[in-house]
This record gives structure tokens, C-alpha cells and sequence, in this order.
């Protein structure tokens, strides 16, 4: 009889994108048996944090850098101006999903200027009916661009 079960479905997905550019990823949402969701009346959140960092007291503590506009978060990355905080709390916005099992995230270009460069995490998560499920996290990798 097995003694462990895992309740973490999410995926690993590594994301690495240059700042000053627009930010599109487009995700295709299948159940178990491999059919397109129907993702009317989901919500979707996305979260870019910093990476955690350890307390006296062993707690990791992760400083929002940008959040999807159904986030309640604020920003409060170190290093950033009141400005940049604002642009960025609602800068991640999801289409609305579609009957075909596709939604996708966006940044514009505008938002994604303000994002500051480095390593970060981040993690997407589905919210249907009262059941919240993370569904993808990784690695957030923002690039200096010299164009801007």
C-alpha cells in the first residue's frame, strides 16, 4: 500500500524574456484524458516573486514583483520607485479563457520595461468554481534589453 500521495500537480515550465519587450504566452488547458477544457468562468493569477530568502526564524520570504490583474497583491520589490510598484501590481493580465482550452497571459511593453532584471519565480494558478490549483511555476528570467 503506498504511504505518500501527491497533491502538486503543477508543471515545471522555465521562463526567460527580455525586458522592454511585450510578454505573450498562450497555455492550452486539457483534462485528464487530453480534451480542451471549457475555461469559461475561470480565473487565472500569475505571481513573479523574488526568490525566497531565509529568516532567523526559518520563514521564506518572497517580495511580489509583478502580479496578474485578478491578484490582489501588491508590489513591493526591493529597489523599486512607488512608480514602477503601481505599473507592475497589475501588469500580467489573462485573456478570457476560451471554450477551446486556451488562455494567455500579456504584459505590454510598457509594463514589462519596468519589471527589474534579474532571476526570479513565478507561478500561475487556476481558480474554477472555489477550487484554486497552481498549475505551472518556474524560474522567471528577465533580460537587460539595450533598446530602451
Amino acid at each position: 500500500m503506498a504511504s505518500k500521495v501527491n497533491l502538486d500537480v503543477a508543471e515545471k515550465l522555465d521562463i526567460t524574456c527580455r525586458r522592454g519587450d511585450t510578454f505573450s504566452l498562450s497555455l492550452t488547458l486539457n483534462d485528464s484524458s487530453g480534451t480542451a477544457l471549457d475555461l469559461t468562468g475561470y480565473e487565472f493569477l500569475m505571481d513573479v516573486k523574488t526568490n525566497p530568502t531565509r529568516t532567523r526564524s526559518g520563514i521564506s520570504n518572497r517580495e511580489v514583483v509583478a502580479s496578474s490583474s485578478l491578484s490582489s497583491s501588491t508590489s513591493n520589490a526591493k529597489g523599486l520607485t512607488e512608480d514602477q510598484k503601481g505599473k507592475l501590481s497589475n501588469g500580467f493580465v489573462f485573456s478570457d479563457g476560451t471554450t477551446s482550452g486556451v488562455v494567455t497571459v500579456t504584459a505590454s511593453a510598457d509594463t514589462m520595461k519596468e519589471l527589474p532584471v534579474g532571476s526570479f519565480t513565478y507561478d500561475i494558478q487556476q481558480k474554477a468554481s472555489e477550487v484554486v490549483t497552481t498549475i505551472l511555476r518556474g524560474s522567471f528570467t528577465v533580460n537587460e534589453d539595450i533598446s530602451r
